[in-house]
Order: C-alpha cells, then structure tokens, then sequence
C-alpha cells in the first residue's frame, strides 16, 4: 500500500507542472478540451433539434391577382423510443469519450517517458564518456609501454599494431559518444523548451508490481472502454433496424393579404409516428460491427499478453544490471588492492608511474560502471511507471 501512495504522490509531483515544453503541454490541454467536448456532442446526439424559421412570399399572376404570405414556425420531431437505441447510442458516447481521454493520456505518457527517459540515457552517456575518456587513456599507457618494449626488441610489431588499434577503436568510441550526447540534448531541447537541462531531475523509482503495471495499464484501459464502446456500437446498429416511436408537432403563424382575401392566425399540429426500416444489408450491417467488437476483445487479450512478457523482459533486465553492479563491487575491491600495492610498489621503485595510472584509471571506470547501470536499470523501471495511469 505504501508503494502504491508512493506513486500516486510522485506522479503527482512529476504532472503538478508539466516538465513538457510549454506549446506540448498546452497542446494536450486543448486536445483534452476538444475530446470532450466532441463526446458531449455525441451523447446528446439522439436529441433532435427545434427548427425555426420564417418567410415572406410576394404572388402576382397573370389574372392580375396580387397577394403576400408571412408566416413563422417551430417544428420538432423527436425519437422517444428506438428499441433501447437511444440509451445504447448514450453508452456508445460515454465509452468511446473515455477510451479517447485515455488516448491521450497514453499520448501524453508517452511524451513523457521518452523526455525522462532521454535525459537519463544523456546522464548515463556522460558518464560512459567519462569511462572512454579513461579508457583511452590506459590504451595510450598500454601503447607507451609496447612501444618501448618494441624499440628495446623485446615485443614484435604484430603486438604493437594490436595495441595502436585498440588506441584508435577507443578514440573512436570517444566520438561516437560526443556525437550521442549531442543529438540527446538535441532531442531533450525539442520536448523540454528553452529550460535548463539541470532543472530536470530523475526520480527514484521503485519497481512497478506486476498485478499494478497490468490493472492500471493505459493501453488495457483504453482497451476496456473501447471494448466497451465497441458493444454499445453494435447493439446502436442493431436496434436502428428495430421499430422506434418519434413524436412530432409545430407552431406557426401565418398571414396572408390579397385582393379577394385576408387572414391572420396561429397554426398548429402534432402526432406520433411508428416506423422500422426494412434493409436488405441489416444482417450484414449488425453482423459486420458485432465481428468488429469480438475482434477488438481478442485484440485486447493479445496485448496483454505481449504486456505480461515485455515486464518480463524488464525484469530480467534489471536484474541483469543488478548483477553488473555486484561484478563492478568485486572488480572495485579487486583493483583497489592492486592500486594499493602498486603505488606502495612504486614509491619503492619497483613499479612504474604507468602500472599505478591505468589501474587508478581501471579503478575510476568499475566505479562509473556502477552509476551507469543504475541508470540501465531506471531506463528499464521509467516504461514500466508511465505506462500506468496516474
């Protein structure tokens, strides 16, 4: 329980202003104003509406007879009973408002996941750059060394040519990684603004529960309600073929001023109507949008068990980092016994000041790869978190 308030307070957190760029934020905003009032439209959509009108008319024929009508009205013809279809036509509305509200917020989620999940990649790059730049720098101790051992005879060309390509392949590593970084905050400049990318911060995330990532999926919810409107939809086609009962009626007032007569008064009229279309296409019609709502439950069944394999695949991923990090610690301990002995060796002059460089520098990079496999392990947590609903 305190892990599900521990989300809902974060989430909160992370939506209380939008860390989108302003123009995105404010697009959603409208979109979200615009859905409803789409789905407000459509639920009220059964109701006909009153028309009004009004007109003057001038006759003159050829007997020399000259006369005017004006006249107004109101009308109204109005279904009260469509076999159930108008509250089925409402359900429709309703289900398919809230499976497009649930569009967006998906939409929206995923503008979101990817903005965090661009900074924690360009937080990790750095990190990775800082590991190449050490990496580097011990291919370079390791071509120094060769290469004197080279000149004084006691190493061949084929393991000098070794490690000069290890210098270029870390180089080049160093290059691809600055053009990374790049093209990250490139990437993070489109969906954050003009704001600075420090403000961003990366929350701590626990690991989303399997039962919670699946119950309050968006996608699956989204499902829902358009399994939902899907049903409604059919049952809509299916009763417009069944009778329905409209009432009908009208208010005017009409004048009329001619040669021969003259008359002014109220008009009125109503009356009810029973009809049922007979339609050569209605099994065709309620069959075609039956198969369309079994397809989309299908559909929804499908998606949820490719959901449950990719929490899997995360979990297995996570605990992989996991892993990484306790082979970093062994490494860590490992290499600062050996940094250790090796300067004491140095100072005693058995050892020289490149062995106590790349171990220092061997020592530096276990240490970046612990952070750079927290942030492997928060790139595979983010998914999970936004694809939930908030």
């Amino acid at each position: 329980m305190r892990r599900i308030l521990f989300l809902l307070t974060l989430s909160s957190l992370l939506l209380a202003d939008s860390p989108l760029a302003p123009e995105k934020a404010k697009l959603f905003e409208l979109k979200r104003q615009k859905q409803a009032a789409e789905t407000t439209k459509l639920k009220n959509s059964w109701i006909s509406p009153l028309r009004l009108s009004a007109s003057w008319q001038r006759n003159v024929n050829a007997g020399n007879f000259d006369g005017t009508t004006s006249n107004a009205a109101i009308r109204l013809n109005q279904d009260i009973f469509r076999s159930g279809g108008i509250w089925y036509a409402v359900d429709y509305a309703k289900a398919l408002g809230e499976a497009q509200a649930l569009g967006i917020d998906l939409e929206e989620a995923g503008e979101l996941q990817r903005l965090y999940m661009l900074k924690a990649q360009y937080e990790r790059d750095r990190l990775q750059l800082q590991q190449a730049k050490l990496t580097l720098k011990n291919r370079q101790i390791d071509a120094d060394v060769v290469k004197e051992r080279y000149k004084a005879g006691d190493a061949d060309i084929s393991e000098l040519s070794r490690v000069m390509l290890q210098v270029d392949e870390a180089e080049k590593r160093l290059i691809t990684l600055e053009n990374a970084l790049a093209a990250e905050k490139y990437e993070l400049k489109k969906l954050y603004g003009d704001r600075a990318l420090a403000a961003l911060t990366l929350p701590e995330l626990p690991l989303v529960a399997k039962e919670s990532y699946l119950s309050q999926n968006l996608e699956l919810l989204r499902y829902r309600k358009q399994i939902q409107s899907d049903e409604a939809k059919y049952k809509t086609i299916r009763s417009s073929y069944l009778p329905k009962l409209s009432v009908n009626g009208n208010y005017g007032y009409s004048r009329f001023r001619g040669d021969f007569q003259n008359y002014d008064g109220d008009e009125y009229g109503y009356g009810i109507q029973l009809s049922m279309p007979l339609d050569y296409n209605t099994k065709k019609d309620i069959e075609a949008n039956k198969i369309a709502w079994l397809t989309t439950k299908l559909t929804a069944k499908e998606r949820k068990r490719e959901l449950e394999n990719e929490y899997a695949k995360r979990l297995a991923a996570i605990e992989a980092g996991r892993k990484k990090i306790a082979v970093s610690k062994r490494m860590i301990a490992r290499y600062d016994e050996l940094y250790r002995f090796t300067r004491a060796q140095y100072r005693a002059g058995t050892k020289t000041d490149y062995d106590v460089a790349s171990l220092k520098n061997s020592l530096q990079i276990q240490r970046l790869e612990q952070k750079i496999q927290r942030y492997n392990i928060l790139l595979e947590k983010l998914p999970l978190f936004f694809a939930m609903r908030r």
